[in-house]
């Protein structure tokens, strides 16, 4: 008892609160291992969450909307030929020499009637700059039959489409719509490939140079979307910046989370599930700290009755444990750093394969990636020892009420 009325001197509080630690070996050693395997986890689901959105973003798209756009103030709303942006080649040129931006390229649309004799349908006939698109969308490399589009007056269509009006690679497509100014626009175009990607796109989208269709539809220097890819899709204020010092009357900026609502919901509400699932394995680590605490005050009521008896100051004892609670939460903290570098960081390299988005892809379904690579960032790695350590400074506030009411004479009459 000697050594523990000697821990009112500040030198010796860490040796004595470290064999006090040890006196139950088998209850420190399961509350590290509490605080190791709660750490390993909160970080695994926390780096695979954040892991998840940069292939879900990439994928959606650069099928479709790239990160941000230039477009008339109407056209998201109501897509018509007219609603249209000028001065395209002059702003290429110049957003080229942009750094805060990775690619950049034009695109025009209209929905149009489209013919193989006997057969029509109507599509989405898509212009593009094919050099551009290649940089810009993963559409080009979905060929399955010829090549992409090389040049003026071919045509690149889905597999659906393609089978609809029986056409083959080196068939004539037959374009048929309304053009800026109200007239009839009509193009006739080879088709140079066919691709395959989601059943929406392969039913319903083609693509003809920008060129091809500006002369179609006669809109000289014109398209509906400038199209920007940035290196971050979660940090896009630089290259948004950029692109709004090239804005022209009736002009606006959007991005992806605007363009494709439905993957920033989903990431959101992923967020939140998964938020909840972090804060439900944390507490339960914390309460398992109070538990070891709280059983301790029980089983050394007597031991601290005998402290005060002879002297000791409450805060004393409070400060003693308090550092006990520091040690575990340490010790607790490296064995679950070790436990995430031998489990949790080479899946960083290897990857976590999910068999169902492989299937899917197999289906065409190109929104979902076939392996996830944990994203170990500072927010990773910290969060979950901080919160930890939190919970378990808590717990000791809780263990300092019960020492402040603890009654000395019955404290020493305890078994």
């Amino acid at each position: 008892m000697n050594d523990s009325a000697q821990s009112a001197s500040g030198s010796l509080f860490v040796p004595v609160a470290w064999r006090n630690l040890w006196r139950n070996r088998r209850r420190t050693l399961l509350t590290v291992a509490a605080i190791a395997f709660g750490m390993l986890i909160v970080q695994l689901v926390m780096s695979i969450q954040s892991g998840s959105y940069g292939p879900m973003i990439a994928l959606g798209t650069r099928m479709g909307s790239g990160h941000i756009q230039i477009l008339h103030k109407s056209f998201h709303d109501e897509p018509r030929i007219e609603h249209l942006i000028s001065n395209v080649n002059e702003r290429l040129s110049e957003l080229d020499e942009s750094t805060e931006l990775d690619f950049v390229s034009a695109r025009a649309e209209a929905f149009a009637l489209v013919s193989n004799d006997p057969h029509s349908t109507a599509a989405l006939v898509s212009g593009v700059i094919p050099e551009r698109e290649r940089l810009l969308s993963d559409v080009p490399t979905k060929v399955v039959e010829g090549t992409y589009l090389t040049g003026d007056n071919q045509a690149f269509i889905g597999a659906v489409l393609a089978r609809n009006l029986q056409l083959d690679v080196g068939g004539e497509i037959v374009i048929l719509g309304t053009n800026a100014e109200g007239g009839i626009g009509a193009a006739v175009a080879e088709v140079s490939g066919i691709f395959e990607a989601t059943t929406e796109l392969e039913r319903a989208m083609i693509q003809i140079s920008l060129n091809t269709f500006q002369e179609a539809f006669d809109m000289p220097d014109q398209a509906h979307r400038i199209v920007a890819l940035v290196d971050d899709p979660m940090s896009m204020d630089d290259g948004t910046e950029v692109l709004r010092g090239f804005l022209e009357t009736d002009e606006i900026v959007m991005d992806w989370t605007e363009l494709m609502p439905e993957i920033s919901q989903g990431i959101e509400i992923d967020i939140v599930s998964n938020a909840i699932l972090q804060a439900v394995l944390i507490l339960i680590v914390v309460l398992s700290i109070m538990n070891t605490f709280v059983m301790t005050l029980f089983e050394r009521t007597r031991e601290y009755g005998v402290l005060f008896a002879i002297g000791m100051k409450r805060t004393s004892v409070y400060r003693m444990t308090l550092v006990e609670v520091v040690l575990l939460w340490m010790v607790g903290i490296v064995c679950g750093g070790l436990l995430t570098c031998l489990l949790a960081v080479p899946l960083m390299f290897t990857g976590i394969v999910i068999p169902a988005s492989e299937e899917a892809l197999e289906s065409q379904f190109t929104f979902m990636p076939s392996a996830i690579y944990p994203d170990f960032s500072w927010w990773v790695v910290f969060t979950a020892p901080v919160v930890i350590g939190v919970g378990a400074l808590i717990s000791v506030s809780l263990v300092a009420i019960r020492l402040a009411r603890l009654n000395i004479t019955e404290a020493l009459r305890s078994e």
